[in-house]
């Protein structure tokens, strides 16, 4: 049956044949592999192609360098869009995010980050300086000719 599987305290590997995800080309170099959801408890729908975890979820995915946590992911085979619920906790090299709800499109690595209502989503990016582009340097004193208002 393809892109049917239940899984009970256990993990679903989207490396198999059950999941379209590695059969379509991959938009870049160094992209596709194994995206591995470990949760309590998962099932999926063979029509619908939806996967549902649930309880202690962990997405990982090494290709992109993706560690992510919560308490719920569903993954849309055919859209290839994984969307995590609940307490999401996601790190990308040593980039964090936080939030309520994050939405991971697979194909364009874009992920949408909603908080909880009331609340703020919160992102912490580990900048590095280049090496070839000193920083700015900053005049305490305006420019000749630059109006201060």
């Amino acid at each position: 049956m393809k892109g049917f599987a239940i899984g009970v305290l256990g993990s679903l590997s989207l490396l198999t044949a059950m999941m379209p995800l590695l059969a379509q080309p991959s938009p870049a170099p160094n992209r596709g592999g194994p995206l591995t959801i470990t949760s309590d408890t998962q099932e999926g729908n063979a029509r619908s192609g939806i996967f549902i975890a649930r309880g202690n979820v962990r997405m990982v995915y090494p290709s992109r360098q993706v560690d992510a946590v919560s308490e719920m992911a569903e993954y849309d085979t055919r859209r290839r869009i994984v969307t995590l619920r609940g307490n999401v906790f996601v790190q990308q090299e040593n980039n964090t995010l936080r939030a309520d709800v994050v939405v991971y499109t697979i194909d364009t690595g874009k992920i949408e980050a909603l908080p909880v209502p009331q609340k703020q989503v919160q992102s912490v990016y580990m900048i590095k300086e280049n090496p070839e582009k000193p920083a700015p340097q900053i005049s305490p004193t305006p420019a000749p000719g630059a109006t201060i208002p």
